[in-house]
């Protein structure tokens, strides 16, 4: 431990509430304040739901209502903050598709050698603004941390950095423990995520719900996170005539004890990244259905082993999955023993080293 005590790393995020990323830079700030390391988190929103550790900067407050003047405000306030941490090293988590803007953070603030740029989606626009001006600059960073191997391999073939390395995420021992659990009597299968239709397809998987006929079996869907696409997704719900059986719970804090009192978690995605919910499932014993999407989903799940594959964007071969996982006894007992062992390799003991490792080179 002694030989990262004075080491300082600064997480960059845009909130520590909501998303995988989000949750995923929140245990990554405990794991290296755990290791030995002084750490700091800068946080764009003043969302902070998720436990962490280090000294958080919170861009998000007393925010101007005129958009131009709250921009101009928070970059003076984010160069602020960049230079009172003073860090080593600086592991940018954020969402950065704003050419200006991203341009103007590389020009006037950060330091390129110390710099990590994660790249949490297939969708790596998301995360690099487009155009040949950013491959030269992220190539002078320190790294560039793709974390999963699908889109290490885009950006092998669209950027050829030369700084590119393949981090996980990754689950903590205890994350997913709570000191007080209860049982949740209703059958249901569950679904995590921001209610984003055109990523989350949470109105398709209603849609699939609904053909599948597990309302008759009495078995319920409850879908977990907030979003602009809430409304629309209720008057789906009123439509189908599904409101005894799917329920919005918006975000809920107990997550965990939802997961896994679940029959298995479905994940309907367009696109993805490295899901933490997959893991977190795994790990609380819950059983896995996902697309084949890009990407993330098949360097975790096992077909028939810990879970099932579907074909990307098959809903009908959706629809069977739901039900043979629910009718067939023997696979799905085969799953639910399989999930935490198929897993070890995504543990905090193992990706944090890798981690260590690429700070101190």
């Amino acid at each position: 431990m002694l030989q990262n005590s004075k080491k300082k790393i600064c997480i960059i995020v845009d909130c520590l509430s909501g998303g995988g990323a989000e949750k995923q830079a929140a245990n990554f700030s405990k794991s290296l304040h755990n290791h030995g390391f002084e750490v700091s988190i800068i946080s764009l929103k003043d969302q902070i739901t998720y436990d962490y550790e280090g000294t958080l900067y919170n861009l998000g407050k007393k925010e101007s209502s005129l958009k131009i003047i709250k921009q101009v405000q928070k970059f003076f306030a984010f160069k602020k903050a960049y230079k009172k941490c003073n860090a080593d090293m600086y592991i940018d988590f954020r969402s950065r598709s704003r050419f200006v803007m991203e341009y103007l953070l590389h020009r006037f603030i950060f330091e390129a050698e110390k710099m990590m740029m994660i790249i949490h989606s297939y969708e790596i626009h998301w995360h690099i603004p487009k155009g040949k001006l950013f491959k030269k600059i992220y190539n002078t960073t320190h790294a560039v941390v793709a974390v999963s191997e699908g889109i290490e391999a885009k950006l092998g073939e669209i950027y050829d950095f030369e700084n590119l390395i393949h981090i996980p995420n990754y689950i903590t021992p205890n994350e997913n423990q709570p000191e007080n659990t209860q049982e949740i009597s209703e059958e249901y299968i569950i679904a995590v995520g921001r209610l984003r239709n055109d990523i989350k397809q949470f109105d398709r998987l209603i849609e699939t719900y609904h053909a599948s006929g597990l309302t008759e079996k009495n078995i319920k869907l409850f879908i977990c996170g907030d979003g602009e696409d809430k409304e629309s997704l209720e008057k789906l719900i009123s439509t189908l005539q599904l409101n005894d059986y799917v329920r919005l719970l918006g975000f809920v804090e107990n997550v965990d004890e939802y997961i896994r009192n679940a029959k298995f978690l479905v994940v309907s995605s367009r696109v993805e990244g490295f899901p933490m919910v997959i893991l977190e499932a795994l790990q609380q014993k819950t059983p896995v259905i996902s697309f084949d999407c890009k990407s993330g989903p098949n360097e975790i799940i096992q077909h028939k082993i810990n879970g099932l594959l579907v074909e990307n964007q098959n809903f009908a071969d959706l629809k069977d999955a739901m039900i043979l996982l629910i009718e067939n006894f023997e696979l799905y007992t085969e799953c639910k023993q399989n999930t935490v062992s198929s897993i070890n390799k995504f543990t905090e003991k193992i990706v944090i080293q890798q981690w260590i490792q690429l700070i101190n080179v």
